[in-house]
């Protein structure tokens, strides 16, 4: 019995990579079908993140909402002309370090 089609793989056959949709300049949206966020990042910033041997539509982080990975779905669209200054994208901004403290005796270290 075939598998049911939400858990098929898109595109049987064919193994669009991460740096693939890149080189295209495709941009990679990922939509939570539970709370319906969506969030749009640009392939060629995943590639500086993710393997860029890994598969384009694959989920590349769980939801940041509701903290879940298996109603989240990922598409590839090119960037049209009116995107350009008005589409919203998600993009990589600067590392931050956070000092920790310990609670520790006095004289131990």
């Amino acid at each position: 019995m075939p598998e049911p089609p939400w858990l098929q793989k898109r595109y049987p056959g064919k193994n669009h990579l991460l740096r693939h949709a890149a080189e295209q300049n495709q941009l990679v949206i990922v939509k939570c079908n539970l709370c319906r966020r969506s969030i749009t990042y640009l392939a060629s910033d995943l590639v500086k993140l993710l393997p860029p041997d890994e598969l384009a539509l694959e989920v590349p982080f769980t939801c940041h909402k509701c903290g879940t990975r298996e109603f989240m779905r990922v598409k590839l669209t090119s960037p049209m002309a009116g995107d350009w200054g008005n589409l919203t994208i998600r993009r990589p901004g600067p590392v931050r370090r956070i000092q920790t403290w310990r609670t520790v005796k006095l004289g131990d270290e």
